[in-house]
């Protein structure tokens, strides 16, 4: 009669080791999703998207349109280095190291 009867403790130790197995990837998933979310680059700084001009008027003198096409170059340059600058750290931050 004994070889007929259910195994309380095996059947109790496949259902504790089929919910470890099932917690297990519940977490693995989650960490998954973390990591994710972790190498998301975050949302283009809106000076990043600034647009730059000179501001020459048609009678300006050519030493003063010299020097506003001049300043305004020099703005747009010291923004294109901010904003690279900006993203090689957030993309080096994110991407996985090899």
């Amino acid at each position: 009669m004994s070889g007929c009867a259910t195994d309380k403790f095996r059947l109790n130790q496949a259902y504790s080791d089929k919910a470890k197995a099932e917690a297990a990837q519940t977490a693995l998933a989650e960490a998954e999703k973390r990591v994710q979310e972790a190498r998301r680059m975050p949302v283009y700084p809106e000076r990043c998207k600034q647009t730059h001009r000179s501001g020459v008027l048609l009678n300006d003198r050519l030493d003063v349109a010299n020097q506003k096409g001049d300043d305004a170059l020099g703005d747009a340059n010291k923004q294109i280095i901010q904003c690279a600058a900006w993203y090689a750290k957030n993309f080096d931050a994110r991407e996985p190291k090899q």
